[in-house]
Parts: C-alpha cells; sequence; structure tokens
C-alpha cells in the first residue's frame, strides 16, 4: 500500500509504501536494478560513511542533528533513489536526475503523526556517464555594394559660346551578408569508469530567433550519416570517453534571420550503454546482477552570444574610381556611415560647339570581398549636349535716279565719185555693209540733168548717253532666326548695320526692327547715298552668353557676335528713268521759203532707247497728197534759180529730230545742194557713167530716164543681131574689145541726147566708132582693130565718168549698192 507522506524539506516528495524494504532490487515499480547500491543494515550513525568502490563514498548526517527522524546524505556519486525505512512503512525519494545530496529525509509518519525514527536506509545509483559541451559564436561580414550614377541634367540644349555645369552624383547600396560559425567541443566521460561506451551523437543549434534547428549526428557505427567527428581516446585521467569538435559553418544568404540573431543555444543529446553492472557495495553484498546492457541517454546546453563585431568584415570600405576625375580614388564610402551619396560637379562646364554630342563618364567602385580578392561594380551616365546657333542675313537692294542725254545725227550717204575729199564728207569711205565704199557727208553738193533724179540714202543714228543720276539709296531686310526651344538674349535689342566702302569708309544704318518671335527677328532699313558708293552693307547682332548652373540657373557670361552675310551694292536698273528713250522722227523742209514747199516727215521710230542707227531710203510716205519720194528730182528747181547769172541750184535740207520726255529736244540737219548747170547759161549739163544708162532703161530697175526714147532701147546694134539694151547686158567675156568699146560708145551716145555738152576730140571719137561699129560682127576683134577699139572705149568711158568734158553726174549709192 501507497502511503503519501508529510511535506518535509526533502527537494522531492517521496513514495511511500509499507511493509520492508531490503535493497536496490526491491524499488517499486523497477524491477531489478541494473546499477550500483546498498542498505545501510541499521540506521546510520551521524556522519557514518559507506565506501559505494572506486574510491566513492556517500556519508549520512540527520538534520538537524540530535534527532533520528530526519536525515540527509552527501555523495561523490550522484543518488538515483535514496529510501528510507521507519516503523512499518519506507519512503522511496526518487532523484531524476540524481542528486548528489540532500537533507531531511525521512520515514512515513506513524501512530503518533510524525516520521517514524529511522530504521534503515538504503542508496541506489547508477554510475551515468556525464556530457557537456562548449559553444563560441564569431562570425564574419561580406558586404557587396551597388552603383547607381546619374547626372543632372541629361539634355542640355546651347547656343553656342554658352556653357552649362552639371552635377553628378553617385549612389551606393551595400548589401552585407554574414557567414557565422559555431564551434566547441562535446565531452562525453564515464567518470566511475562504469564501462560506458558512446554510441551516438546528435548536437543541434538554434538560434534566438527563428525556430530552425541545425543537426550534426554522430554514430558509433560510423557511415553516410555522421555530420560530426569524433573521437574515442585511450583510457586517460579524465575518464573521456568521447571527444567531438564540432562547428557550425552558416551564412546569411541561405538564412537571412542570421542577421538579426543575437545569440542561442547548443544541445547535444548523447547516447551511451554499458556491457553489465558492477558490484561495487561496501557491505559485500552482490551489485545488480548481469543483463542486457544498459543505455542511457544524456544533453548537455551551451549558450553562445554572437559577438557584437565580427571577427573578419570584408567589403568595409567601397573606394570609388571617377573616369572624369584625375585621381586613383576619388570618393570612398565607410559602411555604417551612409547615406552613401557621393555629389560632385564636372570639372569644367559644357561649353557648345566644343562638346556637342553625347559625353557618357563612367564610375567604378571596388571593395575586399576576402583576404586577397575584391569585387566591383560599375555604372554610367550620359549627358547629351546639342548646340544650337543664331543666323543672320540680309538683303540689299539699290535705288537711284537716271537722266538721259541723246546725240542726234544725220548724214548723207554718197558715192565715191561725189563724197571723196569733198567738203562736209568723212575722210574714209564706209567699211562694209549696202554702202561699202561710200561716204558720209554732213552736206553734200549734186550734179543733174535737166528731168534727172537723185535716190538720196540718208545714214539716221542717235548715241545715248547718261547725263546725270542722282537719288542714291539702300534698302532691304535683316533676318534674324534661330532653333525652336531656345529663346536668345540680344543686346543691343536690333542688329548694328553698317555700310561698308570701297573707299575705306562707312555709314551707319539704323534698323527699324518688329517684336522679337519665338525663332525669329525681322528688320528692314533704309539708308540714303551720296552718290554711286560701291561696297557692301554688313549687319551684326550680338547675343548676351549665358553660363548655366546645374540647377539651370543662368547668369550672364560675355557676349557673342553674329555678323550676316556681305550684301553688296550691286548698281543694275535705276529705278526711275528720264528720257531713257525718245521719240525718233525726220523732217523734210524744215526752213520756210526754201523751194519744197511745205515741209514733211514721218516717225523714223516711235520709241528708241538706245543707241541706234540706220540707213533710209525709198518711199518713205504715202500719203498721195505730198511728196512721196526721197527721190530728189531736178524739177524741183524754181524758175527765179534759172537763167542766166542766176545760181541754177535748191537745197533740199533733212532734220532728224529726239522728243525727249523732259522737252529737251535734239536734231542734226544734213542739206543736199543740187546744181541743174545745164539751166544756165554756157552750162553743158553732166554725164552718167555706162552702169546709170544700163539701169535706167524701160527695164529698170532704176527709174526711167526718158533719154533712152531718142535712141530706143530695143534699137538693133549696128550688125551685132542685138539690140541696145542686150548689148548693155552682155558682158566682154574674155576681154572682147567689141563689148567694151560697145559699152562707153552707148552711154557717150545717151549722155549727148541727154543734153551734155562734148569736146572735140569726144565728138571725134563718136564718130570714129560709129564707122568702126557700122558693119561688123561682135566677134572679138584682134590686131590693130582691138587696138582701135581699146583705145576709143578708154577715151569715151573718161567723157561718161566726168574725167573730160561737162563733168560727172551725181549718182545714188543705191545704184552702186545694187551693182548697177
Amino acid at each position: 500500500m501507497v502511503v503519501t507522506g508529510g511535506a518535509y524539506a526533502a527537494s522531492v516528495q517521496p513514495q511511500t509504501y509499507t511493509g520492508n524494504f531490503t535493497g536496490c532490487d526491491d524499488l517499486p515499480g523497477v524491477g531489478t536494478w541494473k546499477g550500483s547500491g546498498a542498505s545501510s543494515g541499521s540506521a546510520p550513525t551521524e556522519g557514518q560513511v559507506y565506501n559505494l568502490g572506486n574510491g566513492q563514498t556517500i556519508t549520512f548526517n540527520y538534520t538537524p542533528g540530535g534527532q533520528s527522524q530526519y536525515i540527509g546524505f552527501s555523495a561523490t556519486i550522484p543518488m538515483d533513489y535514496i529510501v528510507v525505512k521507519g516503523g512499518s512503512s519506507y519512503n522511496v525519494f526518487h532523484y531524476d536526475p540524481a542528486v548528489n545530496a540532500d537533507i531531511e529525509l525521512y520515514s512515513p509518519n506513524n501512530g503518533s503523526g510524525e516520521p517514524a525514527g529511522v530504521s534503515h536506509v538504503a542508496y541506489c545509483f547508477l554510475p551515468k556517464p556525464t556530457a557537456s559541451k562548449t559553444a563560441t559564436a564569431q562570425w564574419q561580414r561580406y558586404t557587396d555594394w551597388q552603383l547607381d550614377k546619374s547626372v543632372t541634367p541629361q539634355n542640355i540644349t546651347l547656343f553656342d559660346g554658352d556653357s552649362h555645369q552639371v552635377e553628378y552624383t553617385v549612389s551606393a547600396v551595400p548589401t552585407s551578408n554574414a557567414s557565422y560559425q559555431v564551434s566547441g567541443t562535446i565531452t562525453v566521460k564515464d567518470p566511475f569508469d562504469f564501462g560506458w561506451q558512446a554510441t551516438a551523437v546528435v548536437d543541434k543549434l538554434q538560434f534566438n530567433n527563428n525556430a530552425l534547428q541545425f543537426p550534426l549526428t554522430w554514430t558509433a557505427q560510423g557511415g553516410d550519416v555522421d555530420t560530426l567527428t569524433c573521437v574515442k581516446p585511450a583510457a586517460n585521467a579524465q575518464h573521456i570517453i568521447l571527444s567531438c569538435d564540432y562547428s557550425f559553418n552558416l551564412s546569411s544568404i541561405s538564412y537571412p534571420f542570421l542577421l538579426t540573431a543575437t545569440g542561442g543555444v547548443n544541445a547535444v543529446g548523447v547516447t551511451a550503454q554499458a556491457g553489465s553492472s558492477c558490484g561495487c557495495g561496501d557491505d559485500g553484498s552482490d551489485g545488480e546482477s548481469a543483463g542486457s546492457p544498459l543505455t542511457h541517454t544524456m544533453t548537455a546546453l551551451a549558450q553562445f552570444a554572437i559577438p557584437g563585431s565580427p571577427s573578419q568584415s570584408y567589403g568595409d570600405t567601397l573606394s570609388l574610381d571617377d573616369s572624369m576625375l584625375p585621381n586613383a580614388v576619388d570618393h570612398s564610402f565607410s559602411l555604417g556611415n551612409g547615406p552613401y551619396v557621393w555629389k560632385y560637379p564636372r570639372p569644367q562646364p559644357f561649353t557648345c560647339n566644343a562638346d556637342e554630342g553625347q559625353h557618357t563618364n563612367n564610375v567604378a567602385g571596388s571593395w575586399s570581398t576576402g583576404a586577397n580578392t575584391s569585387g566591383t561594380a560599375y555604372d554610367s551616365a550620359t549627358v547629351t549636349v546639342a548646340c544650337r546657333t543664331v543666323s543672320i542675313s540680309k538683303t540689299a537692294e539699290t535705288s537711284y535716279n537716271r537722266d538721259y542725254a541723246w546725240a542726234p545725227d544725220k548724214k548723207i550717204v554718197a558715192t565715191a565719185a561725189d563724197g571723196q575729199g569733198k567738203p562736209g564728207c568723212a575722210a574714209d569711205p564706209i567699211v562694209g555693209g549696202p554702202y561699202d565704199g561710200s561716204y558720209l557727208c554732213d552736206d553734200l553738193e549734186l550734179m543733174l540733168n535737166p528731168g534727172g533724179n537723185y535716190q538720196t540714202v540718208y545714214y539716221l543714228s542717235a548715241v545715248r548717253s547718261i547725263e546725270s543720276e542722282t537719288g542714291f539709296a539702300v534698302d532691304g531686310n535683316i533676318q534674324v532666326s534661330w532653333p525652336a526651344g531656345v529663346t536668345p538674349q540680344f543686346d543691343p535689342a536690333q542688329p548694328v548695320d553698317t555700310l561698308h566702302f570701297d573707299d575705306n569708309t562707312t555709314q551707319a544704318v539704323s534698323p527699324t526692327c518688329g517684336a522679337q518671335g519665338a525663332t525669329s527677328l525681322s528688320c528692314t532699313y533704309h539708308a540714303a547715298l551720296s552718290g554711286r558708293m560701291e561696297g557692301y552693307n554688313e549687319a551684326v547682332i550680338n547675343r548676351v552668353r549665358k553660363c548655366y548652373d546645374a540647377q539651370g540657373v543662368a547668369t550672364d557670361c560675355g557676349t557673342r557676335a553674329y555678323t550676316s552675310n556681305q550684301a553688296a551694292l550691286n548698281y543694275s536698273e535705276p529705278n526711275v528713268e528720264t528720257d531713257r528713250c525718245v521719240l525718233a522722227s525726220d523732217l523734210f523742209n524744215s526752213t520756210a521759203g526754201l523751194n519744197l514747199g511745205a515741209g514733211f516727215g514721218w516717225t523714223v521710230a516711235a520709241q528708241v532707247c538706245d543707241d541706234f542707227s540706220r540707213y533710209v531710203t525709198g518711199d518713205i510716205n504715202p500719203d498721195p497728197n505730198i511728196v512721196q519720194s526721197l527721190d530728189v528730182l531736178a524739177a524741183w528747181i524754181l524758175p527765179s534759180q534759172v537763167g542766166a547769172g542766176k545760181s541754177c541750184e535748191f537745197m533740199v535740207p533733212n532734220v532728224l529730230l529726239l522728243s525727249s520726255d523732259n522737252g529737251a529736244n535734239k536734231s542734226d540737219e544734213a542739206v543736199l545742194t543740187v546744181n541743174v548747170p545745164r539751166l544756165c547759161e554756157n552750162a553743158g549739163g553732166c554725164t552718167y557713167t555706162q552702169g546709170y544708162w544700163k539701169t535706167h532703161s524701160k527695164y529698170g530697175p532704176a527709174p526711167y530716164d526718158a533719154t533712152w526714147a531718142k535712141i530706143g532701147e530695143d534699137t538693133l546694134f549696128f550688125s551685132s543681131g542685138q539690140t541696145w539694151y542686150m548689148v548693155f547686158k552682155t558682158p566682154p567675156k574674155g576681154g572682147n574689145a567689141y563689148y567694151q568699146l560697145a559699152h562707153q560708145y552707148m552711154a557717150a551716145r545717151l549722155n549727148v541726147a541727154a543734153g551734155a555738152s562734148t569736146t572735140p576730140q569726144v565728138a571725134s571719137a563718136i564718130a570714129q566708132s560709129t564707122a568702126w561699129f557700122t558693119g561688123r560682127s561682135s566677134a572679138a576683134p584682134k590686131g590693130a582693130a582691138r587696138d582701135f577699139a581699146l583705145d576709143m572705149a578708154s577715151l569715151l568711158a573718161e567723157y561718161n565718168e566726168g574725167g573730160i568734158g561737162p563733168g560727172h553726174c551725181s549718182v545714188s549709192p543705191v545704184t552702186v549698192a545694187q551693182g548697177q
């Protein structure tokens, strides 16, 4: 029967049993005791010592002394059970874990209600192995760094000559990881040489901020499961039967919670076995009997604390090297001294146009990752600089007024016979053109027979010259422009405009400008000039240069000048022209009282705007009521001019008139003086050449001369078988003297018929030639006949051409030009 004892000062509450108790094998519920132990046999005396074997003892004392109810013990081996017997019952004090001492143990109460006096005690112990351990924590820190580089601003747009500072920012982000080591020694002892052998060890590590456990194991059998290395030392004074050095090596990369752990606990569980019990009681009784191996498990704990500082720390310092800066290390960060931000300006601001384009700046960071290793990181920032410019262009349009002067010139065209060496005629003949070889004459004297005519040819010309130029000025535009997105500041607000002349003088111009727009400024200007000043016009506009800080705040830092193109002062056509063109008209008989009666005229050119010249002949006025031809007729002579003592001449005046805008008309006159000598006393008329008579027959082409009617163009010429006209048209091929004489003979006959006087020599030549032609054919003569014909032809030619006789009649150059 179990009786529960009272509450006394013992460290454990006993279990009370009735009956007797003899030894450790009587332990209730235990069965065979595999440990050691013995019974005192009787009540121990105060301080009595019992030998437990192997030098181990247990000593009993009563507490307090002087009584027998309460007893205590002190043993060198931990006790598992103490049994106190008194009266008819006993108390079993079970210590788990076993202890080396206790006091005030007692037996069950007797009838008095107090514990019975101690009759004897039994002590039961199992000499267990012990396990102990140490745990020491240390850690190493590894810090890696990430870099981020930026720049303010990233995009810059400037005018040329402007500058802009930028600010670079390098931000570093440290990422720290740590490797943790918890290490120590596990020691298993058999302190009482009981024969224990360790068979298994399980060591578990747990940190104080996470439930995760990390195990290391060892078994006596060994094998792949072993993660713990242990050794069984030889017999030693410390009774060590197993020694294990362990080390847990963990990284925060795998277990981030380690970064906030401050410590933890390391617990080891050890399993040991003993082959049999030993007999070691001092009373000579046997110990526990041999049986199956004893198994004992034990634990040991070791608290550990993670030091505040690592044993090694790598990456505590980040060294920065910037590609733009000169030093090998331009800046550094120390771990724990954040924020990790480095700001710095560019050593020199960006300037346009020198720095146009992209500019990439790199930063490299390095740090230690181990005793002999390092880590690196890179980043870059790019600034794009766009440069703009101001352009200025200008135009220059000159203007002026011009007044022209005109010089008319009227000439009479005369053949060489009429004009060469004559007063008022040019010294040299006309070269080229229809009147090649003719002469130009201011005035001309002509000789005609009564009824004759002269087809006049006039040379009209006018030379235009510049009389004056006034009102010179230059006008134009000045255009200043720039790209959108930027705004220039000009000082002064408008361009400076200057005229530069070839004589190295200048003239300032004041432009008039509108309001400055988003992308342009437009101006106009006008400047009066003192004359035709050659040179150019150039404009300059000054822009205030800007120097910007990294935040875009601008300050003035000088000026930049922009120069326009050099707009040349080109003087083309005047803006206003006076007398640029004139009306050219021709007027006959502008002098009243001359024999032509009322004058008549015509418009030569309605508008003449440049130098001009032309020959005028033929019919110039179809009006039948006035003279219709420029042909001068001998019949124009007045009766008052005819007779003895008279002049037998009349004048034909002709005027070229140039009518101008401003009324400053100009004119020039040419006068023909026509002589008709036969109408005067003792005058013998004049002679024409064979060419005249050849062209003035009824067959033309010149006007018909009525003298031909006295002979007849179709009259047979002697025995030639040809008419007079046909003989005139037959050239003297091969020098045929017959036709050479015939041509001069016929001309002389017609001149005489027209009234021209002769000389005796000429009259004889005509008579001899008449006799020579009579009965002769047109075959070419030979010998003396030929010589005679040539001599007569030469004499008559001199008569016909005015060398002898009354003189040559004037012939129009038209006849010569037509080869007649």
